[in-house]
């Protein structure tokens, strides 16, 4: 490498170092202002940067709030993650692995409630903006990877005979998360608004929606 191409490296280095500083920043100040509240100002503000540096990365608002996403995603779940690649999970049959993944959402709701909080609001927000199908391309890609390991454990218990051969995948998957997260959201955002929401707390209401749908899979 000659001197060109080092000092084009260290540039190019520094600069995604700083588009990281200006995500980070941008993730701290959604989450205590909210997306919709807070200027591309405060933003570089806290990133300690120019604003002309934050539109550089990004051109809008709405393409930054959705790379900060796709990061939030990632972050949070990924330590999640992991125990569905390890061995001892490998090795349940298929019907326990679904009911474990499924227990992540009780995982979301007991840990993560800041997260929880933000995906409602970024919703809202791309609801608002108009935000494209194409812009979304890449968060929905972050957030897919739980359907994978999903989809994964539903062919293996119908392998093994612990799920039923006519289930569809694909319906059952995106019912019981959409089912199970705005649930989660629910809980975490409005809590009890009537007295009979205090009867069942929101942890047993979730494990009684995932022993549901195991029953209805197996």
């Amino acid at each position: 490498m000659d001197l060109k191409e080092k000092r084009k490296s260290e540039l190019d280095s520094q600069k995604n170092q700083r588009k990281e500083e200006v995500i980070f920043a941008a993730l701290e100040v959604f989450k205590k202002q909210g997306i919709e509240s807070t200027k591309m100002t405060d933003i570089a503000e806290k990133a300690e940067v120019g604003v002309a540096s934050v539109y550089r990365y990004f051109k809008t608002k709405p393409d930054l709030a959705v790379e900060v996403a796709c990061r939030f995603w990632q972050e949070e779940i990924s330590e999640l993650y992991k125990y569905y690649t390890d061995e001892e999970f490998f090795n349940k049959n298929g019907i326990t692995k679904v009911k474990e993944i499924l227990e992540v959402f009780s995982k979301l709701y007991k840990e993560h409630t800041e997260f929880i909080r933000f995906i409602d609001e970024f919703d809202r927000y791309v609801v608002k903006e108009k935000i494209s199908k194409e812009k979304l391309k890449a968060y929905e890609e972050s957030i897919i990877d739980l359907k994978a390991i999903c989809v994964d454990a539903i062919n293996a218990g119908k392998e093994d005979g612990t799920i039923r051969e006519d289930l569809s995948n694909d319906q059952f998957y995106f019912s019981i998360s959409h089912a199970l997260m705005s649930l989660c959201q629910k809980l975490i955002l409005r809590g009890d608004v009537l007295e009979s929401d205090e009867y069942v707390n929101g942890e047993e209401q979730i494990k009684m929606i995932i022993e549901m749908a195991i029953k209805f899979v197996s």
